[in-house]
């Protein structure tokens, strides 16, 4: 038993050191693109095709090319884990500076100026277009749809961003030459949170 488990690693080692090798002689071929070029012409004027790199590819059993697919399988789902994680918590801080930024505005003893950009948008900087897909990702993309976390927040957001509630907290400070652009911002926000309220409500 111990022995047919030495040669199977055995088998599936070489295997991979055949991909990896493969893979190499394969990028270095797209870095001699020109070259590569040449060969393909003269071989068409022979009437020949090029069989370079197809006589040293080993026999590959089934067990061996199944074995292989099942790890890059499993590479590319841890891979995509990571990329998840990371993500989530991209997210998670802006959104803790969003937090902090927003408690600073709404402070009732703060008497700062308002101008547009001082306003902390529910969104990282310099995507505001298409608004509703920005905001849902930044304030919702690392909470699960539906779950009890998720309906809290966006009841906060809500609150926050309601229009009536905007202006009383914030409308006296509000730069004159930017009060319509942000009000309008702040009403097309709080629509957006009413709509994922509205589609929340109507999946349960």
């Amino acid at each position: 038993m111990f022995a047919d488990f030495g040669s199977y690693e055995q088998e599936y080692e070489t295997w991979n050191a055949w991909a990896d090798r493969m893979a190499k002689e394969h990028a270095a071929r797209c870095h001699a693109a020109s070259d590569a070029k040449h060969h393909t012409s003269r071989h068409k004027n022979t009437g020949r095709s090029s069989t370079s790199g197809v006589s040293d590819i080993p026999k590959i059993s089934p067990r061996k090319r199944k074995l292989f697919e099942e790890k890059m399988k499993a590479s590319q789902e841890e891979h995509r884990r990571y990329m998840e994680q990371s993500r989530r918590e991209k997210i998670g801080l802006h959104k803790l500076q969003y937090e902090r930024d927003c408690i600073a505005l709404y402070k009732p003893t703060s008497c700062s100026v308002i101008g547009f950009d001082e306003v902390p948008w529910p969104h990282s900087p310099g995507t505001e277009s298409p608004l509703r897909e920005v905001v849902t990702e930044f304030l919702f993309g690392d909470l699960q749809p539906g779950c009890d976390t998720y309906q809290s927040y966006l009841r906060l957001q809500r609150i926050r961003w309601h229009p009536d509630r905007f202006v009383h907290r914030c409308g006296e400070r509000l730069k004159d030459f930017d009060r319509d652009r942000i009000l309008d911002k702040v009403k097309a926000i709080s629509q957006i949170l009413n709509n994922l309220h509205e589609t929340l409500s109507v999946g349960h």
